[in-house]
């Protein structure tokens, strides 16, 4: 009995460095993970106009959350990718638990290995820091395509202006959630 307590111990301190060693990582070379609630994703997903069938990229996918979502309620496909290991296999654990493995795939690594994606997506999910959509803006609206609708839930690309705005409540607090399209370019 006492093995089988030690065992159990030292899986869970491993667990925890593991993710703690992730949630540094993430805080110190990208944005730190944060879950939107269910009703703000719905939100957002409502607001971009998903609909059955189309692909739905998300990038920062955290525990997979917004993708399962559109999946069971918008009968969407997913892509997810995630560059944190500790969120990457909550992600694909959360995907295989919820039964969504034919209509999710979720990649390990950073947002360059969705390319292939983003050039088919009818929508693409995000929940980033203002400081990640300034440093990917130019990329992203470089690869989608003329009909990709971009979904930005609380923060706001610099260099786009949005085309719809919508409410929504999340984190005990209101925001805003921003539709965007490649060729509706801020002027300054």
């Amino acid at each position: 009995m006492i093995i089988i307590f030690n065992v159990f111990v030292f899986l869970f301190v491993l667990v925890l460095l593991f993710w703690l060693l992730s949630v540094l990582l993430m805080t110190i070379f990208s944005s730190p993970t944060v879950y939107a609630n269910d009703q703000a994703v719905e939100d957002s997903l409502k607001l971009a106009n998903l609909k059955k069938g189309e692909l739905v990229v998300d990038l920062g996918c955290g525990n997979a959350k917004s993708l399962i979502l559109a999946s069971k309620k918008f009968g969407a496909k997913g892509v997810g990718v995630e560059i944190s290991p500790y969120c990457y296999f909550l992600a694909r654990w959360r995907v295989f638990l919820y039964g969504e493995r034919k209509n999710i795939k979720i990649i390990f690594g950073d947002f360059k290995k969705a390319e292939p994606y983003l050039k088919k997506a009818d929508v693409v999910y995000l929940y980033l820091l203002n400081s990640t959509l300034k440093n990917i803006e130019s990329w992203l609206f470089n690869i989608i395509s003329k009909k990709t609708r971009v979904v930005s839930l609380a923060f706001v690309f610099p260099g786009h202006r949005p085309i719809k705005t919508a409410k929504t409540f999340n984190l005990s607090k209101n925001t805003n959630i921003r539709l965007y399209r490649s060729s509706i370019i801020r002027h300054k």
